[in-house]
């Protein structure tokens, strides 16, 4: 499969180094790319860390391309090297893979689907995702180009019907709700099949989360309806327990729903924000060393 291109969007040349601000190629290299051969393209990729690092770039595309990106995404999960986010900041839920807890994992046509006891995870990667890194051994966003990343969470509580998306088909009979977080690239949902719990929710139609949230966080504790975070290549769902006011997330899987950073309206931190055409779908975190 050819190596994509480097380009991030920022194209200027450094007047000193006569690299390009976004991508470190020469003008020459940008100008030969879609001729060179695939040899020399990789030459060119295994310069470009040492000259964004030479220009202080914040933001680096990765060269994998799909396969390169699938046998990645599986060696994560099957070497227990960190944990995958969905969600923005303030929503997101975690599936981790440095604990011990089993975890089946299956790939078939680009969609990687990982399950552990408190959790289920799948990602579905394309020719069009790309990763992009920030420091050496730190955290790698997935993403798509932005109207493909677009799936658009309302923002009001909304039935969505029954969860066709469900990664077991168990699940695909149960009613889903988007909690209407209000994001472009990621949906906060949760998914019962208990009556009182569907009744209640359905009470609360077309509320924001900030009227309905407090009124439901008892029953929500109680009840602990599976949660789900989904964006337009991703989606993991979480069956732990929902903790009560004062008490710390579970070890293993789980969810977050902070109003103080739900509020800021960002869809992912600024730290992590991948180049503007680019959509999130993903967050891998390794392990700390």
């Amino acid at each position: 499969m050819a190596r994509h291109s480097p380009c991030i969007g920022i194209c200027k040349l450094d007047d000193t180094t006569g690299f390009c601000l976004g991508c470190a190629r020469t003008a020459a290299e940008i100008g030969d790319w879609m001729a060179m051969s695939e040899a020399r393209r990789d030459s060119v990729w295994e310069q470009l860390p040492e000259r964004l690092a030479q220009l202080s770039v914040r933001v680096r595309v990765l060269p994998w391309v799909r396969d390169e990106l699938i046998n990645w995404v599986r060696d994560t999960l099957v070497a227990r090297q960190g944990a995958w986010v969905v969600g923005v900041p303030g929503a997101v839920a975690e599936f981790p893979s440095a604990d011990n807890t089993p975890i089946d994992l299956h790939v078939e046509d680009g969609v990687i689907t990982a399950r552990r006891a408190d959790a289920a995870f799948r990602i579905a990667i394309n020719d069009k995702i790309r990763a992009f890194a920030f420091t050496d051994g730190g955290p790698i966003v997935l993403g798509l180009p932005r109207g493909r990343a677009a799936i658009q969470s309302g923002s009001a509580l909304q039935a969505v019907g029954l969860d066709a998306g469900a990664i077991d088909e168990t699940h695909r009979g149960d009613e889903l709700f988007d909690l209407g977080i209000g994001r472009r690239y990621t949906r906060f949902c949760v998914r019962t099949r208990d009556e009182t719990l569907t009744s209640a929710l359905s009470d609360h139609d077309r509320r924001h989360w900030s009227d309905f949230m407090p009124v439901m966080l008892n029953q929500f504790v109680a009840l602990s309806p599976h949660r789900i975070v989904e964006s337009a290549a991703a989606r993991i769902e979480i069956f732990s327990r929902i903790p009560g006011p004062g008490e710390s997330s579970p070890n293993g899987a789980h969810t977050h729903f902070l109003a103080e950073f739900l509020k800021s309206g960002d869809e992912i931190a600024p730290s992590l924000a991948p180049p503007d055409y680019v959509g999130p779908v993903a967050i891998f975190y390794p392990n700390k060393t």
